[in-house]
């Protein structure tokens, strides 16, 4: 099982491109775990990194839960711990429960005899992800059952043998709600609904299709182009296809809270359904398992839409937070401080450098890349400049495909500051090394960099194509 440094881990579903904090002790030894969490969350939100909701339980029992933000801007609406969150891809939890408390039905592919719905739990199907089909881009918020988007499923050729190697894939998560549905003889959200949410009274929690009426519903924001105001993030997936559930912080601690007792499963199927298998050792039946600062760590996140969120539990230390933003991003950040806290590693507070990586990362997300540059650079002087910022500054120079030479003068900076638990790692700026000499016409000393980042780490893909489109002469 892998082991997460807590330097560089991102614990999203989805691994992204991006950086982790830098971390520093930030606090005193005598000072409560609430007063902890509440500086770590006050930091965040004081530089306008967070808006949502944090909850941390220990053994069941609360000892930190607070809103902060607002709901709704256009209406200055306060986040209350009450206020409804889009869990994105924190679904597939409630999808695998159910799953878990039914048989194992037939596939509808050629290699039905072949692909098992453990392979769709845990991502080693072959199956992609059918959000990547034009037709569906176009027609998503049409879509009002799984079975409008099934046939852009099975369009899709497996891209290897089920069980070989893993391959986050919505597509099987699909195939799963179907099966839930064919099952039970229910829709997707009135089966969920009948055998997790009813039983344990999570009463706001629920599917989600646009247009419907959900009191309490937070309304997701993205930074605009010019990386300060905010912009609300229009139309959302339906909650059959692609889209999510909504719930707030205290109806997710009855769900956690009911995974430790025989209430949805059985001890011998919970043992089942968070134990990964060979061919995808991080990742369960539904549940990303991981070793984490000596324990533990099962957990999901989810972003989607302007929305982040993250639910992790570490059933040895007995610890539960859940953090749901609706701010893009600030949710994963804002869990990786508290669970360093709550484990005794270090970590550091927001700063105003955080503030503005982000507004800079806002303006390369917009092309704005000389803008981008300017307000990277107030992070990246003296002797001991923010690395993400230092590393983000040579990329917009590369994305931009302009002062390729500077690039190279920052990534050699980056390489001689950085170590092995730095995020994006040295392999990784060795590989921009390349592209940067690819870009001015040096195909020689392209190669030898993209080679120096696979003797760093050998299976970095990125290297690895490039080195072999170069060697090939494209």
């Amino acid at each position: 099982m892998k082991r997460l440094n807590c330097k560089s881990a991102r614990w999203s579903s989805v691994i992204r491109t991006g950086v982790a904090v830098l971390f520093a002790t930030a606090t005193t030894s005598h000072a409560t775990t609430h007063e902890r969490i509440a500086e770590i969350v006050n930091a965040e939100t004081h530089y306008d990194l967070f808006s949502g909701t944090v909850l941390v339980a220990k053994d069941g029992k609360i000892v930190y839960a607070e809103g902060f933000g607002e709901a709704n801007k256009e209406y200055h609406i306060p986040i209350v711990l009450e206020t409804r969150f889009n869990i994105s891809s924190i679904q597939k939890t409630f999808i695998a429960t159910v799953i878990m408390q039914l048989y194992y039905p037939e596939c509808p592919y050629p290699t039905a005899n072949e692909i098992q719905i453990k392979h769709l739990l845990n991502h080693t199907s072959g199956l992609g992800d059918y959000r990547d089909n034009d037709e569906y881009q176009t027609n998503a918020d049409r879509y009002t059952c799984i079975d409008d988007v099934l046939p852009h499923v099975f369009g899709q050729e497996p891209a290897f043998a089920p069980g070989e190697r893993p391959r986050y894939s919505n597509a099987g998560v699909l195939l799963l709600k179907g099966i839930i549905e064919k099952t039970t003889g229910m829709k997707l959200a009135e089966a969920v609904a009948q055998r997790i949410f009813e039983p344990l009274g999570m009463s706001s929690t629920s599917f989600f299709v646009g247009g419907n009426l959900l009191p309490h519903r937070a309304t997701a924001y993205q930074l605009a182009a010019d990386g300060t105001s905010y912009t609300r993030v229009l139309g959302e997936p339906s909650a059959y296809p692609g889209g999510g559930i909504y719930t707030t912080v205290l109806d997710m601690l009855k769900f956690d809270q009911a995974l430790y007792t025989e209430e949805l499963l059985s001890e011998a199927t919970k043992t089942i359904m968070f134990t990964p298998e060979e061919a995808n050792p991080n990742y369960a039946n539904g549940w990303q398992v991981v070793e984490f600062g000596g324990t533990t760590v099962i957990y999901h996140g989810g972003a989607s839409g302007g929305f982040n969120s993250s639910f992790r539990r570490y059933p040895e230390k007995g610890y539960t937070i859940v953090v749901l933003a609706n701010y893009e991003d600030a949710a994963f950040e804002l869990a990786n401080k508290i669970d360093c806290m709550l484990l005794g590693l270090p970590y550091s507070l927001a700063t105003e450098q955080d503030r503005d990586f982000r507004r800079a990362m806002t303006l390369q997300a917009y092309e704005s890349y000389a803008e981008a540059i300017k307000v990277f650079a107030n992070n990246c002087e003296g002797d001991s400049p923010h690395l993400p910022s230092l590393y983000q500054a040579a990329r917009s120079r590369l994305l931009g495909e302009f002062e390729q030479e500077k690039a190279i003068e920052v990534l050699d900076r980056y390489i001689g500051l950085a170590d092995e638990s730095t995020s994006p790692s040295i392999a990784a700026a060795w590989w921009r090394k390349g592209v940067a000499y690819e870009q001015l016409g040096d195909v020689d000393t392209a190669i030898a960099c993209h080679r120096k980042s696979l003797e760093l780490d050998e299976g970095f893909e990125l290297a690895q194509e490039a080195l072999a489109r170069l060697e090939a002469g494209e």
